[in-house]
């Protein structure tokens, strides 16, 4: 990897976001170095890419805070928490909950806007906040809040980039069970994986192809990376 063309993090900010961790627990990427640099450097933008994003985003963000009020009125809710920092598994965990509504019985809802498609690693990456938001609570010593349940709102876009109010979709996982069924056991030991991985100082070795290296971050700086696919269609009727 050539180091060089990347910005390196400042000191005691070297961390993950939940998202980036959540692709990888869904095998989305399963390049250990990607997450190794996501830890430490900061990755290049795209300007143009990330104002659309951001106008996309907003867009579903409010349907997403409208769905909340329609559907749970009596909620408390909180848009775009920053999330505080925690150590979790060999490496830091920071990230910025969409939304996050607390019942009058103290339960929260975990709540997410999706403008692209849709993904099992939302779900992952929802659960996160849960633990994240828990394990918060505990060390400054209040009660841990009882997590009831995560929602996701999608946005769809036509072909030209349109938004298209009439095709939001609300999902829900709700009750008593819901941070268990978004992040079951072996779903978490991958996390802890990922994150021992991610958090070491020895740079592992990167797993280069197609899948993982067509959207990476670092393939620029990556002398491994594999930008061509080389699958071609094979007959095996005759296996058949």
């Amino acid at each position: 990897m050539d180091f060089s063309q990347f910005n390196r993090k400042a000191s005691g900010y070297e961390c993950l976001g939940p998202s980036v961790v959540a692709e990888a627990a869904s095998y989305a990427n399963s390049c250990n170095l990607s997450l190794w640099m996501s830890t430490r450097f900061k990755a290049p933008v795209d300007n143009d890419f990330l104002a659309k994003w951001e106008l996309r985003h907003t867009a579903v963000l409010n349907h997403l805070k409208l769905n909340i009020l329609d559907k749970f009125p009596h909620a408390e809710i909180d848009m775009e928490l920053p999330l505080q920092t925690v150590n979790l598994c060999g490496n830091k965990l920071f990230g910025v909950a969409d939304a996050v509504c607390k019942f009058p019985n103290g339960q929260l809802m975990v709540c997410d806007a999706k403008s692209g498609k849709k993904k099992l690693s939302h779900w992952i990456q929802v659960g996160l906040y849960g633990y994240m938001i828990q394990g918060v609570a505990r060390a400054k010593g209040a009660s841990v809040p009882e997590i009831c349940g995560f929602a996701l709102c999608y946005g769809n876009y036509d072909k030209e980039g349109g938004f298209n109010k009439n095709n939001i979709e609300f999902l829900t996982i709700t009750g008593p069970d819901s941070l268990t069924e978004v992040l079951p056991e072996p779903t978490r030991k991958r996390i802890r994986e990922i994150l021992a991985i991610s958090g070491s100082d020895e740079i592992p070795n990167p797993t280069p192809n197609f899948q993982n290296c067509r959207y990476c971050k670092w393939q620029d700086g990556c002398e491994q990376a594999v930008l061509e696919s080389s699958d071609q269609v094979v007959d095996v009727s005759d296996l058949f």
